[in-house]
């Protein structure tokens, strides 16, 4: 695969195109179908949280295979956020008690093999990797 790309708008209308460009990176990926259900959930989750909290202007999607894996970054010009540094949510307390937010980027490190941030160019990076099954 080479690197894919796609350019969204930041609303979550495109969350649906953001799917399919999942979908599509997948199958040339060969991914498993559990495989292929965590990178929705994963891009999904990223895409919402960009459009709902950053601020940003633009949004683009890219994806590529090196070593085994399969790598998708989520670029944002939103204000700086890293999600590494985010606290664990406590998933044990009763949803009564729990703090509001942090659930997405709970479920982005639970569905991938890794996860890095860093701030270029005005910019949020966040690029997720999986390890491809065979």
């Amino acid at each position: 695969m080479t690197m894919m790309k796609l350019e969204l708008k930041v609303e979550m209308g495109e969350v649906r195109r953001a799917r399919a460009f999942a979908d599509s990176i997948a199958d040339d990926a060969g991914l498993s179908e559990r495989q292929v259900q965590n990178l929705h959930l994963v891009v999904e989750e990223a895409v919402a949280n960009i459009v709902n909290y950053s601020g940003a202007t633009m949004m683009e999607l890219s994806a590529w295979q090196e070593d085994g894996s399969l790598y998708v970054s989520f670029t944002d010009d939103g204000i700086p956020f890293d999600p590494t540094q985010h606290p664990e949510p406590d998933v044990t307390l009763p949803i009564a008690m729990r703090a509001i937010g942090g659930l997405g980027i709970h479920y982005i490190r639970k569905m991938s093999d890794g996860i890095a941030y860093r701030r270029q160019d005005g910019k949020n990076i966040l690029t997720v990797r999986n390890t491809i099954e065979n």
